[in-house]
């Protein structure tokens, strides 16, 4: 626990990490490899226990329910229409007077690298487009695109990436 007048006062300078040296100190090494082969051995060998992993009859095979939602009317400007109709000077003003939180969404964008693990297929985001844009219509933005979806597209899903920007534009 670093107990300094300048991290007390909040004030930190470029020279903070110089003057606290074990910040730099290695933490001690923890085996962690170890203890995963073991444990990968040991499933392998004996099987999965009871206590762990899926139990039961698996899950039904009924399609996901996409909800119906309601379109609300516009009250006023989205910061894409100001950005669309007066331009990007227009667009940042109304950003820097915005009162309250600016929220992205990366749903789409993380879905390649979570649990959706590589399989979120174009026509799976377009036939849930209209509803996000009604339920996150006061959103800042809503991220589509990230490091892992060119790949995805391609070598997973056999998709052309670009095919799918245009269709979600």
């Amino acid at each position: 626990m670093l107990q300094n007048k300048e991290f007390l006062d909040g004030h930190v300078d470029t020279g903070f990490i110089a003057a606290h040296p074990e910040l730099l100190t290695p933490l001690k090494e923890k085996d962690r490899a170890q203890k995963l082969l073991h444990y990968l051995g040991d499933i392998i060998v004996n099987g999965t226990p009871k206590a762990l992993g899926a139990t039961g009859p698996p899950p039904s095979a009924v399609d996901p329910m996409i909800p119906i939602i309601d379109p609300v009317p516009k009250t006023k400007k989205s910061l894409k229409d100001i950005f669309d109709n007066e331009g990007p000077e227009a667009f940042a003003k109304a950003v820097r007077h915005h009162d309250g939180l600016l929220i992205t969404d990366t749903t789409w964008r993380d879905a390649h690298q979570s649990l959706l693990a590589t399989r979120l297929r174009t026509i799976d985001m377009l036939n849930v487009a209209a509803p996000t844009n009604v339920a996150l219509r006061n959103a800042y933005s809503l991220e589509c695109w990230g490091g892992a979806t060119f790949d995805v597209s391609m070598r997973f899903l056999r998709e052309d990436p670009w095919d799918r920007l245009g269709a979600l534009r």
